[in-house]
């Protein structure tokens, strides 16, 4: 350690001067309170003093130890403690004197010394789960009471150990017994050792050299697989499999044949390693192969015997290999010398009977060969015996035997059925040999026998087909039949039918398909009924109908419409016989008909021939009569007479006095009222009131006997039915001397305002009497009167009044 700076030797004496100042009392102080010095080396106390009074002040040090006077001031002074040699030294002592004063101050010494090395004991490769001691040694260090010693695996602290106060300096060593696991692997160990010499100087730490652990497992000797024999000449594959090993990237692995090093790549998966090696050998007995495997210090290693053989194949031979029928064939086997020499020799055919056996090199076989050898096989199997195994070789060769074709009918049939819109080939196969060629044809033109096309109904019929090879040529016919679904076309069951009422008709509906469609026709939304029954034709029979056609193949649907026509008809509802017209209104005879086509009607009178419109457009009295109509289209036609009755309303209403419309006084006079009207009229009168009247039947005449001066007047005929009404009036004079000239008057209107106002006697009412018959009472002759008729006039509403006997 270098000597203090000049600052920091001046530092306390200041502050003890300060101090003193305040106070007033003399003070020594020493600094460092505790100086820290290595072994051997030097360090420096200053003492230092505050003012004293008398100006006579001295500062000293006393120490045991070496000392050289260092820098100093007015009231400071440094000591060097000089190669402090003395682990633990006594303390030293700062003393000052001011006249008769001492004051001391003490400082400790602490001497250090920094480990001269720090040294982690190696560790050798360990096994998964053997345990080791990690050693840490401290050499030469000092204080140890302020040593700590940790040892670390990684970032995991193992051990920290600290040590009790020793004199002087020492050696320490930590240890932590480690038990391997396969994390340990490839983990660095270290040991950190920290001297602190704190709070009076500085924390020195120094560290060992790390060391890597390596961890490593064999449990178990590889797994070699490999055949226990091998032909010459051939390779086969060894496998050797070690599980459970660890590190994986450590492991190596040694594979021999016969001592001889083998090329092998291994595979990992997982803790499981395979190397694959492949077996080639040039010699033949016994070779040992071994598989080794090694990781870290460990080595396994499994080993297995290949026995190594020669064994030719056999040769089979047929002499001739292609013969006629009926000509012969030798079947001859034959092998080479093998090692080891115990051979086996089978002459055998394709049903695995045995032809000819021995423990011979070869075999023969004579045989006449027939149609039925061509294609059969012949085999020649040889057995060797290699250590209690038997190892086999087979070849097997087949007979050609010629012959002409032949086409049978399993395998050309003579009759094909094939459905339309499927794909078929006319397939036909011959047998012969050579391997005949067969061609098939219709027409002159060739058809595929191999590649399908698509079935239409064309392809229907028969085809020749012959199959020739060199020897010959075999002939076959073919006849291909095709069925397809169900069509209903309009040539077969056309969509729209007209059947007359009354004949005989069916609703056939005739199916194209194959087999032959079994067809039924219903009425829309009906039950299905079988078609081509005969029936007798109503209208009702007319409408829609559903027609099906089914066979195996499918169902063809067809709707049908069917329409019935027949003769006219006139009914009642339609064309009523009776008519009531009334005059005035248009003259319209409607005569509906029923018939279809729908029927065309004319009408005409009888006896003239003429339609009631051609006579005149509104209805006359001419009209009435007897009409007859026909209804008419392509099936007939119907005849119906209509009678036509016209009304009308009443017209020349005509008035007669008798005996004349002048009477004398006291005679006898009567006034008849006739008209023409259908239905027939009533009458009603209008007339002077008086007590002598008489009403004939139907009102149409009215008596007075006696006549007085009150049957003098206007006398009105008024004849009305349902379709109107007609007036008449005429004018009586009653005189005693001669005639009064009747004036008959046609307007009923004005006449009969002319005569009320002259008589004066009779009544109107007006307004009062809207329709119906009212019964009134008049106020001088106390008569019924009756409301018969109405007439309009202007704005007002006259009606007539029919007196009746009281």
């Amino acid at each position: 350690m270098g000597p203090p700076s000049t600052a920091a030797l001046l530092l306390p004496p200041l502050i003890l001067a300060l101090a003193g100042a305040a106070c007033s009392t003399f003070t020594v102080g020493a600094w460092p309170q505790v100086a820290v010095v290595p072994f051997g080396g030097s360090v420096a106390i200053n003492c230092s003093r505050s003012a004293c009074p008398g100006g006579n002040a001295t500062l000293g040090l006393d120490t045991p130890l070496p000392v050289a006077l260092g820098a100093g001031g007015r009231r400071w002074q440094s000591f060097w403690l000089l190669n402090v040699s003395q682990w633990n030294p006594s303390t030293a002592t700062c003393y000052g004197h001011c006249g008769d004063t001492q004051v001391n101050a003490s400082a400790g010494v602490l001497v250090y010394r920094l480990p001269e090395q720090v040294v982690l004991e190696p560790v050798p490769a360990l096994a998964v789960g053997e345990s080791r001691n990690l050693t840490c040694h401290v050499l030469e260090v000092a204080p140890v009471g302020n040593l700590t010693v940790t040892l670390r695996r990684g970032a995991e602290t193992l051990r920290t150990a600290s040590f009790g106060a020793v004199n002087g300096s020492a050696s320490v060593a930590v240890t932590h017994v480690l038990s391997a696991g396969p994390g340990d692997h490839g983990q660095d160990v270290t040991c950190h050792a920290e001297l602190s010499l704190r709070p009076h100087g500085p924390l020195f730490a120094r560290a060992a050299i790390p060391i890597r652990l390596s961890v490593f497992a064999l449990p178990e000797p590889p797994q070699l697989q490999a055949p226990s024999r091998l032909e010459l000449g051939t390779t086969s594959t060894a496998t050797c499999q070690l599980t459970g090993a660890f590190p994986v990237d450590d492991v190596r692995f040694t594979l021999t044949l016969a001592g001889q090093s083998l090329n092998f790549t291994t595979m990992v998966a997982g803790d499981v390693l395979t190397s694959v090696t492949t077996l080639s050998p040039t010699t033949v007995g016994p070779l040992e192969l071994t598989c080794t495997a090694t990781v870290a210090t460990a080595a396994r290693t499994t080993q297995r015997q290949l026995h190594v053989y020669r064994f030719p194949a056999p040769v089979l031979e047929l002499s001739p290999a292609s013969a006629p029928a009926g000509s012969e064939v030798l079947v001859r086997c034959h092998v080479s010398a093998a090692e080891p020499p115990a051979l086996w020799l089978q002459l055998r055919d394709a049903d695995s009977g045995v032809l000819a056996e021995g423990p011979h090199s070869q075999l023969e076989l004579p045989l006449v060969a027939n149609r039925e050898d061509n294609g059969r096989r012949f085999g020649c199997r040889a057995s060797l015996d290699i250590n209690d195994t038997t190892v086999t070789k087979d070849v097997d060769t087949q007979l050609s035997v010629l012959y002409t074709p032949e086409l049978a009918a399993s395998d050309c049939p003579g009759n094909r059925t094939w459905l339309r819109g499927t794909w078929e080939a006319l397939s036909c196969h011959a047998t012969g040999n050579p391997v005949p060629t067969v061609v098939c044809g219709r027409d002159g033109i060739t058809v595929s026998t191999r590649v399908p096309e698509l079935v239409t109904r064309s392809r229907a019929g028969t085809y020749l087909c012959n199959a020739t090879n060199s020897l010959g040529t075999q002939s076959r016919l073919v006849t291909v039949h095709v069925e397809y679904e169900p069509t209903l076309t309009e040539r077969g069951c056309p969509m729209h039918r007209i059947w007359v009422e009354g004949e005989w008709r069916e609703l056939s509906c005739r199916a194209d398909g194959d087999p032959p469609p079994n067809t039924r026709c219903a009425r829309d939304g009906g039950t299905m009924g079988r078609s081509g029954v005969h029936r007798v034709v109503h209208r009702a029979d007319a409408g829609r109908y559903i027609c099906r056609a089914t066979n195996k193949h499918g169902t063809a649907v067809r709707s049908v419409v069917v329409t019935v026509e027949y003769e006219p008809s006139m009914a009642e509802p339609g064309c009523p016989a009776q008519r009531l017209w009334v005059e005035g209104t248009p003259a319209e005879l409607v005569c509906a008909a029923t018939g279809n086509p729908q029927p065309h009607v004319t009408c005409a009178k009888l006896g003239d021939g003429h339609h009631p419109a051609a006579m005149s457009a509104n209805v006359t009295r001419a009209h009435a009569g007897t009409y007859q109509c026909q209804a008419t289209n392509s099936h007939g036609s119907a005849l119906r007479n209509i009678t036509i009755a016209v009304e009308y309303s009443p017209a020349i209403v005509t008035l007669r006095v008798l005996p004349s419309a002048t009477v004398s006084r006291g005679t006898s006079f009567s006034v008849e009222c006739r008209a023409e009207g259908l239905p027939p009229p009533t009458y009603g009168w209008v007339l002077p009131p008086a007590p002598n009247l008489r009403f004939g039947a139907g009102n149409r005449s009215v008596a007075v006997a006696g006549a007085a001066a009150a049957n003098r007047g206007l006398y009105t005929c008024t004849a009305s039915n349902r379709h109107g009404w007609q007036a008449s009036s005429v004018l009586v004079r009653v005189d005693e001397s001669r005639l009064v000239l009747a004036v008959s008057l046609g307007s009923v209107g004005a006449v009969t305002a002319v005569g009320l106002a002259a008589a004066g006697g009779y009544y109107l009412k007006s307004t009062a009497c809207k329709k119906g018959e009212y019964n009134v009472r008049d106020a001088e002759g106390s008569l019924e009167a009756a409301c018969l008729h109405r007439q309009r006039r202007g704005q007002t509403e006259v009606y007539g009044i029919q007196l009746t006997q009281p």
